[in-house]
């Protein structure tokens, strides 16, 4: 599997094919080395007594185009903080 500590990983999944082979899938997100871009990676690696075959594919967006979208289109909430009242620590 491709995975490391800076990915987000959304789906991870190891399944028996049959007697002797392995499929082995992970969906992925992490932002490219300029930080300017969002990437989804789909990783597939099957194991079999004929050999090993892997594929990975991956998508890639502006990281601008996703925050326009998820201010639009997301589901908003609000949080406020109300500041503290000053407290005198000095004693008379």
């Amino acid at each position: 599997m491709i995975s490391d500590s800076s990915s987000l990983i959304l789906q991870h999944q190891v399944r028996r094919r049959g007697a002797n082979a392995l499929l082995c899938r992970e969906t992925r997100l992490h932002l490219s080395g300029d930080q300017n871009r969002l990437i989804l990676s789909r990783y597939v690696e099957q194991y079999s007594p004929q050999g090993v075959r892997w594929v990975e594919r991956q998508h890639s967006v502006a990281l601008a185009d996703v925050m326009r979208w998820l201010m639009t289109s997301g589901e908003a909430s609000v949080t406020s903080h109300e500041p503290h009242k000053k407290v005198n620590l000095t004693t008379s």
